[in-house]
């Protein structure tokens, strides 16, 4: 089986393709706008909350990319599984929960950008 027929074939079998679409627009907009306004950020910012407070919390401009590539990361598993099993509560279960991740990373993110942000 190639690559593109089972890409094809999980497409197929994700219920609620909508809340997809939008995890996608949500991670999009998000490295849209860190790619866009890098020029107006520090050339480092903190990322890491759960670090102690110094130089470990700290990632450069562009490492903020870390947290939508984690999130689309996050849909295509989500999606894979959901592709193989039959439950389709656990499959809206599953999509969801990648809508919500895509939601909370663009709500960081922004914080992030206005909080350290040189406007």
């Amino acid at each position: 089986m190639s690559l593109k027929s089972e890409a094809t074939g999980i497409w197929d079998l994700a219920p609620s393709k909508n809340f997809v679409y939008l995890a996608v627009f949500l991670n999009s907009i998000s490295l849209l706008a860190i790619v866009l306004l890098r020029g107006f950020l520090p050339p480092v910012v903190p990322l890491f909350y759960g670090r102690p407070v110094d130089e470990s919390q700290l990632v450069t401009s562009l490492g903020l990319l870390i947290a939508p590539g984690v999130s689309f990361g996050i849909l295509i598993i989500n999606l894979v599984i959901a592709a193989k099993i039959n439950d389709l509560f656990l499959k809206k279960v599953l999509v969801l929960s990648s809508f919500f991740v895509s939601l909370l990373v663009t709500i960081t993110t922004f914080n992030i950008i206005f909080l350290v942000g040189l406007f």
